[in-house]
């Protein structure tokens, strides 16, 4: 059971070599600059947990309820950033909220700075006679048998605007095993709570100056995916030794730009955009059409009830499908011009489906429009970015023999309606003992019927999504070094268009909070310190089958 408040407060003014300031009590933040007004951070903090709930794919995004009666769930309303935060309800405790499991992201005798946004209720105001103002409270406890508690920040909050909940602690150097949360509760009322863009981060270790860049060993480009965090300090200055292509992991998707119709947020994805300005690098877009991270409103009649297939509905949909895309196009023309750094964009994400007679998932997309939809959204996007961007259908475990033969069938009957799809994007999360030679087969297969190819989110687990890691051994990290070698000497050998990973380094990795939290999950090139991994080896090593770089 939860000790009372009271004792946490006692038991962490105990420790007296554990330093926790209750740092700022802000507003919202400025507007997002224009590209002329954005410059890297100096901050060198590596961030740890970041948490926007602006992917309705992740919903919760490893939060979990905290009390008997307590619900969390994603909420598109109101959010503080982004597409979504985090609403708490059914609250009859004033120690009720929203807790996270933090254990593998907290460093002893590093100073960690912690972040939330709060506010009350359910967005517009309180029902009458609620709270519409009380006393939000961050904490942080490791759980077991040395149980503690150090209570990072505490704010007035209210019903009328978002408020951060800013502290810093220092844990001390025999505390920094065991099992760690970071939590939300109130001190003085029992109404609803809205959580948005938590934030962790500590101190990072200098970027390594000797090791020769991915990007400048070849003339493929080599990309990542980002967000907000990657941008500055420390893991933009890793990011630009590596890197010279870009993907939104989120900022571009649907649910992100326009959460509800009509009404478009391009801050999250212009803030990417400005930084690959303002370093000369690529932009490889992600995404226009998808089954997830697509509002409901979509797929939604004007007077609430589901679209069906209707002629009507049919038309209503494929109207939706042209603005959307239309808008995003125009905002780039608009903002960017001639330096408009997305030359590629995932038009159609994850449309396969093998167990379907005709190859194709049966989405709420496919639903409405049927097969077809593929069609629209390729020859709306090509009259919409022109000729000279490239379109692709972009779909995971394409190395699976069922999967490839849909994938093959599907972009055979697309090829032969004259569906200007241009490349086909091969997610590639893979996990060890894959099968480069499978990978190599679809591939070829593919090149074969006359498309360009490129590998968009490489990345290779240490295990299976349902297998727990209770610690990463030096044996897992050198054979996923050996495979990622393997794979990427495969893959260069047959002309990709880039090769993406899909992410900076392994705290900011997908797969810490998919499908569970898995919080020792390490399956990119550089580690939660920003450091090089044998995979990084790997990946250099499978380079040197590529072109020689133009002098």
């Amino acid at each position: 059971m939860r000790r009372p408040a009271v004792i946490g407060v006692c038991t962490a003014l105990a420790t007296a070599v554990v330093a926790v300031a209750v740092l700022m009590v802000l507003r919202e933040p400025a507007p997002a600059p224009n590209p002329a007004a954005s410059a890297t951070a100096t901050t060198d903090l590596t961030t740890v947990l970041a948490t926007g709930f602006d992917d309705p794919e992740q919903d919760a995004a490893g939060w979990t309820a905290l009390g008997e009666g307590v619900a969390v769930e994603r909420s598109a309303e109101v959010p503080h950033s982004g597409g979504g935060s985090l609403l708490i309800t059914g609250r009859a405790q004033v120690w009720h909220g929203a807790q996270v499991d933090v254990t593998g992201m907290i460093a002893a005798g590093q100073p960690h700075t912690v972040t939330a946004w709060v506010r009350l209720g359910q967005g517009g105001g309180a029902e009458p006679g609620a709270d519409r103002h009380g006393q939000a409270q961050l904490t942080l406890q490791r759980t077991g048998e040395h149980e503690r508690f150090w209570h990072l920040a505490r704010a007035e909050v209210g019903t009328d605007g978002w408020t951060a909940l800013t502290g810093e602690v220092t844990v001390p150097e025999d505390d920094g095993g065991g099992e760690w949360r970071l939590y939300l509760e109130t001190t003085d009322t029992l109404a609803d709570l809205r959580l948005d863009d938590v934030r962790i981060a500590r101190p990072t270790p200098p970027v390594q100056s000797g090791l020769a860049s991915l990007a400048g060993a070849t003339d493929l480009p080599i990309g990542t995916a980002v967000a907000d965090q990657d941008l500055s300090g420390r893991p933009a200055e890793l990011l630009l030794r590596h890197f010279d292509q870009l993907t939104a992991e989120n900022a571009m998707k649907p649910a992100v730009v326009q959460p509800a119709e009509g009404e478009f947020d391009f801050g999250p994805m212009d803030r990417v955009l400005d930084f690959a300005v303002q370093h000369g690098l690529r932009v490889h877009g992600h995404t226009l059409v998808w089954h997830r991270s697509t509002p409901d409103w979509f797929f939604t009649a004007p007077d609430g009830r589901p679209l069906t297939d209707s002629p009507a509905d049919q038309e209503l949909l494929r109207q939706r499908l042209h603005t959307h895309i239309q808008a995003v196009a125009d905002h780039l023309a608009e903002r960017y011009g001639a330096d408009n750094p997305v030359l590629s964009w995932d038009v159609v994400n994850e449309p396969l489906d093998p167990a379907q007679p005709d190859g194709l998932r049966h989405s709420r997309w496919y639903q409405v429009l049927g097969p077809g939809y593929l069609g629209e959204a390729f020859r709306t996007a090509r009259d919409a970015f022109g000729p000279g961007v490239t379109l692709y259908l972009n779909d995971y475990d394409t190395d699976a023999p069922d999967r490839r033969r849909a994938l093959v069938s599907v972009l055979t009957g697309l090829r032969a309606e004259g569906v200007p799809v241009d490349a086909v994007g091969h997610q590639m999360h893979l996990r060890l003992g894959a099968s480069v030679q499978r990978v190599a087969d679809t591939l070829d297969e593919v090149a074969a019927l006359g498309l360009r190819q490129a590998v968009t989110e490489l990345d290779v687990a240490l295990t299976a999504p349902d297998q727990d890691l209770d610690r990463v051994t030096a044996d897992q990290l050198a054979e996923q070094g050996d495979l990622v070698r393997e794979l990427v000497t495969a893959v260069v050998a047959r002309d990709p268009e880039f090769i993406g990973v899909w992410g900076l380094y392994d705290t900011r990795s997908w797969l810490r909070t998919w499908p569970r939290d898995r919080p020792l999950e390490a399956p990119l090139l550089f580690d939660d310190e920003l450091q090089a991994k044998p995979a990084y080896q790997g990946f250099l090593a499978g380079l040197s089958a590529g072109p020689t770089p133009t002098p």
